[in-house]
C-alpha cells in the first residue's frame, strides 16, 4: 500500500479561510480517491496560516482494471428496424468504449448492454489529476491573480510538494514547479527541509512550524494559564480570539506587556476591546476587574522578549489614547440629550429612525409592564421613559469606532449622568440574551425593554419585508425570535401571550408607515419554528406541545416536560391513538358552536360512563398543580374512551344524537389538549 503526503506553502491566509479551505482540500480528496477506485485507509488534513497539508495513508500501489456491466436505452430506440445502431445506440457503445454489445431482458422490454472495461491508472497520474481538480475549485470567499499566472487563488502560492511513498512528484502546475522539499519556519528556521510521510510533523516541529491547529491552539491556552496563573488572575480565555490567534502563527510564543496605568480607568471592556480587535492581544481578570498585563502570542521567538513587549505596550498606549479621547469626549455629552440626534440614523427606511423605534419600544414597554407585569403608573412611566434612552449610544464616538460595545457604553454614560443604577443597566442588558445560551437580564426594567426591543425588531422587520429566508437575515430576527422566548419561558409568573405582544407591536409599527400591512399568520408560524431551536426534545413532542397553543411560551415548556414524561408510561401510547382517531372524526364534522351535552340524548350506557369519567376528571384536578399529575388524571379516561368508540356508533342517523356523540368526544379532547397537548402528533 502507498502513502501520499501534500504540502502546499502560501502567502498568509486570513484566518477565517484556513479551516473551510482544508476541510474542502480533505473532502474533495477523499471522495475524489474514493471515485478514482483508490479509497485510502486513513486521510488527514493540516494548516497554519502559510500552509496547507494532506496525508493519506493506505493507498493502492496502483488504480485496479475496472470491468463492470453496463446498460443503455431500450432495444427499439438503441437499433433501427434492421438492427443497426442508432445514434442513441452509437452513442452509448462510444461513451463506454465497447467492442460488442449485446441485449438483456429489462423491466419492460429489452435494454442494450455491454462490458465496460477500463484499465488501472499510475497512481502519480491520478494523485496530479485529484490534485489539480482539488486547486482549482476552492471555494473562496475571495481569489486573486498574482505574477502572469492564470490561476485564481486566495493568496499567492510558494511552494507544492508531492510525496508518493516518500518519493518527489515532478509536475508544473501554473508555472509552479513542485518541490523536493518541505520549508521552515520563514523567521526561525528559513530553510529547505527533506521530510518523509512518517517524519512530517516531527521534521516541521524541529523547525518551528506546529503544523496541528489543536496543538498550536493547547499550546496558547497553556501558555495564556500559566501567565494567568503568576499574575493570580482567572483562567479563562476567548475562545473566538483563541482560535484566530491559532491561524494566525505557525510557531506560538507568549510575550506580557504592561497597560499604562492612566487608561486603567477606562471601561474594561473597552480596554478588552481595544486589545482584541487591534491587537489579537488577551486581557486578564481578576474577580470581574482587569489587570494592567496583556499577552500577545507572537509568530516569532524573539531574541529580546523585553525590547518586543516595550514595543507592544507603546502600540497599545497609542490605540487606548484613542479610544480615550473618543471616550472623554462622549461623557462631555448630555446623554439624555442625545435621543433628539437618534433622528438622524435611520434604522430601517420603511420603519423610519431611531427615534421611531425608541418611541414604539416606549410604547410596548408600557404595555408589557401594566398587562403582564402588573406594574403601578409611576414605575410603568419610568420604565417607557428609560426606553427612549437605550439607543442614545449609538451617536456616541467609542459605539462608532467599536459597535459591539453598543448597550455597554450606553451603561456606563447612563452612569456617569446621575441616572439610577437599573436604568444605567438597562442600557446594557435589553439586548440580552444576545444568543440562546446567554444571560439572561437581571433587572425588571432590562426584562421588559429587551421583550419590547426583540418584539419591535421581530414584527416590524416581518411588516418591511425583511422576513428571514435561507441564509439572509439582516435583521437577526431568528436570534431574536430565539432569545424572545428564553426570555418569556424564564418570566413564567408573568405568562406573557405572545398574540398580544405581536398585536400591539403591529400597531404601534403601523402608527410609523401606515402604507405597511400586518403579516400576523406568517409572524405566528415563524414563532411556532422558534421552538424547535429553543427546546432540545423531539420534533413530534414539540409539535404536540405547540399545536394546542403556542402563544404562552412557559405553558408549551410545561407541556413539553409532561408528554415527555408521560412517554415514559405505556398508557399514553394507546390514548394517544384514541385521541388521533377523535381528531379524525372532528375534522369530518363543519364547526359546530352548540358544543354543549345533552344527557338526555345518550342510548348507551357507554356514553353515560365516558360523560361521567370527564366529568369526573374535571374536578379531580380542579386542586392539583402539577402538571404530570394533571396529565396523569386526564390519560385515566382512556377505558372510557376506549369502550365508546367500541360499542357506540358515533355516525348516527338521528342528527341529534350524532352531534351529542361528537360533542362528547370534542370535550375529551380539548381537556387533553389544553392540559397535555396534542399527544395525536406523537408518532406512537
Amino acid at each position: 500500500m502507498a502513502n501520499f503526503l501534500m504540502e502546499i506553502l502560501v502567502e498568509e491566509f486570513p484566518p477565517t479561510f484556513l479551516n473551510p479551505v482544508a476541510q474542502y482540500i480533505k473532502t474533495t480528496f477523499e471522495t475524489e480517491m474514493k471515485n478514482a477506485r483508490i479509497p485510502p485507509s486513513e486521510i488527514s488534513v493540516f494548516y497554519t496560516c502559510s500552509r496547507f497539508a494532506l496525508l493519506a495513508k493506505g493507498l493502492p500501489e496502483k488504480q485496479p482494471d475496472l470491468e463492470q456491466k453496463v446498460f443503455g436505452a431500450p432495444k427499439k430506440i438503441a437499433v433501427d428496424k434492421d438492427g443497426n445502431l442508432t445514434k442513441a445506440g452509437e452513442s452509448f457503445v462510444k461513451k463506454n468504449n465497447l467492442k460488442e454489445w449485446f441485449f438483456e431482458q429489462g423491466r419492460k422490454d429489452e435494454i442494450i448492454a455491454g462490458i465496460f472495461k477500463e484499465k488501472g491508472k499510475e497512481l502519480k497520474e491520478l494523485l496530479i489529476e485529484i490534485f489539480e481538480k482539488t486547486m482549482t475549485t476552492i471555494p473562496f470567499k475571495r481569489s486573486m491573480r498574482w505574477s502572469d499566472k492564470d490561476l485564481l487563488f486566495a493568496r499567492p502560492i510558494r511552494q507544492i510538494m508531492l510525496l508518493i511513498n516518500n518519493v518527489p512528484v515532478s509536475h508544473n502546475f501554473f508555472g509552479i514547479e513542485f518541490s523536493k522539499t518541505s520549508f521552515g519556519h520563514r523567521f526561525l528556521s528559513p530553510i529547505n527541509i527533506e521530510v518523509t510521510f512518517e517524519n512530517y510533523k516531527e521534521k516541521l516541529l524541529n523547525n518551528f512550524v506546529m503544523i496541528s491547529f489543536e496543538e498550536r491552539k493547547a499550546k496558547i491556552k497553556k501558555d495564556i494559564f500559566e501567565i494567568a496563573k503568576q499574575e493570580k488572575a482567572k483562567e479563562f480565555v476567548d475562545e473566538d480570539l483563541l482560535n484566530e490567534i491559532s491561524n494566525i502563527v505557525e510557531y506560538p510564543f507568549a510575550i506580557t506587556g504592561k497597560i499604562n496605568e492612566k487608561y486603567m480607568r477606562l471601561p474594561h471592556e473597552l480596554i478588552t476591546k481595544v486589545l482584541k480587535q487591534d491587537q489579537r492581544y488577551v486581557t486578564l481578570y481578576k474577580n470581574s476587574t482587569i489587570l494592567p498585563t496583556f499577552i500577545s502570542i507572537l509568530n516569532n521567538k524573539p531574541t529580546d522578549p523585553k525590547l518586543v513587549s516595550k514595543g507592544n505596550e507603546k502600540v497599545v498606549s497609542a490605540r487606548l489614547a484613542d479610544a480615550e479621547f473618543y471616550y472623554d469626549s462622549d461623557l462631555n455629552e448630555d446623554f439624555e440629550n442625545l435621543t433628539k440626534k437618534l433622528k438622524n440614523i435611520l434604522f430601517q427606511k420603511k420603519l423610519g429612525t431611531y427615534f421611531d423605534k425608541v418611541k414604539r419600544i416606549s410604547n410596548i414597554a408600557k404595555f408589557i409592564a401594566t398587562e403582564f407585569f402588573k406594574l403601578d403608573e409611576k414605575t410603568t412611566t419610568k420604565i417607557s421613559q428609560d426606553a427612549l434612552l437605550i439607543k442614545n449610544d449609538l451617536i456616541t464616538g467609542v459605539v462608532k469606532e467599536f459597535p459591539e460595545l453598543q448597550g455597554t457604553m450606553g451603561k456606563y454614560y447612563a452612569l456617569n449622568a446621575k441616572l439610577d443604577k437599573e436604568t444605567a443597566l438597562s442600557m446594557e442588558e435589553h439586548y440580552k440574551p444576545v444568543f440562546l445560551n446567554d444571560n439572561l437580564p437581571t433587572t425588571l426594567t432590562g426584562k421588559i425593554l429587551a421583550i419590547a426591543d426583540k418584539t419591535d425588531t421581530i414584527i416590524g422587520g416581518f411588516m418591511a419585508g425583511m422576513k428571514p429566508t435561507g441564509s439572509k437575515d439582516k435583521f437577526a430576527i431568528r436570534r431574536n425570535g430565539i432569545t424572545l422566548l428564553k426570555i418569556l419561558i424564564e418570566e413564567s409568573n408573568k405568562n406573557i401571550d405572545i398574540e398580544k405582544l405581536i398585536h400591539i407591536a403591529e400597531q404601534e409599527v403601523l402608527n410609523t408607515n401606515k402604507s405597511l400591512k400586518t403579516v400576523t399568520s406568517e409572524i405566528k408560524d415563524f414563532f411556532k419554528q422558534r421552538y424547535y431551536a429553543v427546546f432540545n426534545s423531539q420534533k413530534q413532542v414539540i409539535q404536540a406541545s405547540i399545536e394546542t397553543g403556542f402563544e404562552k411560551p412557559f405553558e408549551v415548556q410545561k407541556r413539553i416536560e409532561t408528554i415527555e414524561e408521560l412517554l415514559k408510561d405505556e398508557s399514553v401510547f394507546e390514548m394517544a391513538q384514541l385521541l388521533k382517531r377523535s381528531k379524525n372524526i372532528l375534522k369530518k364534522i363543519k364547526n359546530n358552536k352548540n358544543n354543549t351535552i345533552d344527557k338526555t340524548l345518550f342510548e348507551t350506557k357507554e356514553e353515560a360512563t365516558l360523560f361521567e369519567a370527564l366529568n369526573s376528571t374535571k374536578e379531580n384536578i380542579k386542586n392539583l398543580t402539577n402538571n404530570l399529575e394533571v396529565a396523569k388524571e386526564i390519560i385515566k379516561i382512556k377505558p372510557a374512551l376506549d369502550n365508546f368508540f367500541d360499542k357506540v356508533l358515533v355516525m348516527a342517523k338521528n342528527e341529534k344524537i350524532k352531534q351529542n356523540r361528537i360533542n362528547l368526544i370534542g370535550k375529551v379532547v380539548e381537556l387533553g389538549q389544553k392540559h397535555i397537548g396534542d399527544i395525536s402528533f406523537l408518532n406512537i
